[in-house]
């Protein structure tokens, strides 16, 4: 069967069971979708998320869904600012914003709607940086001949230079999901630089940018690491490592190579994404990474993959302490990977484990990403 054959089937499938038993039915499965991903980085409550829900009849009613209410938040965000009210429409173009964002992130590739659905997700998520408390910094990070976006923000009363945590989002998040995880590290007193790597967000295959490169990635993060030592307001000599999912793989790789950051945390990253890969993965997940690489077959992504994508050689060289979070309901990373990566190191490794924790968690943020800043603030203290 060729690969758009089996994408074909599988959001077929996908359709089919939406159909007979609901899309909250079928989030709870983790074939698709997680809900709990949504609920905690859209920054909406239940009452909201139900409503969402309740419009999503079929998949091809997905993107329609989220985008209803995320131009009912872009609406009264428009009507606070018109208002003098900058709080209440900062809060609401940025829930604009993350809405966008979960309405792109399961359309098809090929659907024109997922492409102005990123858009949006940046215009919004701009629009409410000058409102936020405290606000937030669109920067340029210089990288060869790209310019990696990213948002810079400080905590209130920063009178001195800032610890700092450069966040890197995974194969299909990006710097602005990466938004409720960083207000945990800002009450803490940590500075955020939150960014779209190359190959990521802003700079991915799909928008016009450059494929990811596991085996050069880890300069881009040098490039970012420097332009944080450049910033009067932050101490990058107390700077840390955080990613999510790939960028929990991204953010390993990178501290194995530049002995700078003073402390790493993986969130749901692996040792090197077998069961990504694997022709047991839904069809959406390899779609995505195929992508992200700039491949054109799920064939190149398993050799590539293969010859790129491990931590071996690499983890034994971090000398920074390493927060490990993972889950034991996660479809995506294999515990044993968690393991690999426990075993070789030679740093202090702290694992945070929940049973039924799924991928990054987010079925146990409330505790987790309270724990996990925690943990970051003490080692950047």
């Amino acid at each position: 069967m060729s690969d758009q054959a089996v994408i074909d089937s599988f959001y077929q499938t996908v359709d089919t069971f939406i159909r007979l038993l609901g899309p909250e039915q079928v989030s709870r499965s983790e074939l698709f979708f997680r809900l709990s991903r949504a609920a905690i980085g859209a920054n909406i409550d239940y009452s909201e998320l139900q409503r969402i829900v309740g419009r999503i009849t079929s998949f091809g009613a997905w993107y329609e869904a989220w985008q209803q209410s995320a131009g009912h938040f872009a609406h009264l965000a428009e009507q606070a600012e018109a208002r003098g009210h900058p709080l209440t429409a900062g809060e609401h173009y940025l829930r604009a914003a993350l809405l966008y964002h979960f309405a792109q992130l399961f359309t098809r590739p090929e659907d024109p709607r997922r492409r102005t659905g990123q858009q949006q997700r940046v215009v919004y998520y701009r629009r409410a940086c000058p409102y936020l408390v405290p606000p937030i910094e669109l920067v340029q990070i210089p990288y060869g001949e790209l310019k990696i976006p990213g948002y810079l923000r400080l905590p209130i009363g920063h009178d001195r230079p800032r610890p700092v945590a450069i966040m890197i989002p995974g194969a299909n998040s990006v710097k602005e999901e990466l938004h409720h995880w960083g207000e945990t590290l800002i009450k803490r007193g940590l500075a955020t630089l939150a960014v779209d790597g190359p190959g990521q967000g802003e700079l991915s295959v799909r928008n016009g940018g450059v494929p990811l490169k596991l085996e050069s990635y880890h300069q881009a993060v040098s490039a970012m690491i420097d332009y944080a030592a450049g910033r009067p307001e932050l101490d990058a000599t107390h700077l840390a490592l955080w990613g999510q999912s790939t960028g929990g793989n991204l953010v390993l790789a990178a501290a194995g190579r530049d002995a700078r950051p003073k402390a790493v945390v993986s969130l749901g990253g692996g040792y090197d994404f077998r069961r990504k890969t694997a022709s047991t993965a839904p069809a959406d997940v390899r779609e995505e990474a195929r992508d992200l690489y700039g491949l054109s077959s799920f064939a190149e992504l398993a050799s590539y993959v293969q010859a790129h994508g491990s931590l071996q050689g690499l983890i034994e060289k971090i000398r920074s302490p390493i927060l490990l979070i993972h889950g034991g309901q996660d479809g995506l990373v294999a515990p044993e990977e968690i393991e690999e990566i426990r075993r070789a190191a030679t740093a202090p490794v702290e694992l945070l484990f929940y049973d039924d924790g799924n991928h990054s968690i987010c079925n146990r943020n409330l505790e987790m990403s309270s724990a996990m800043a925690d943990w970051l603030a003490d080692q950047l203290a």
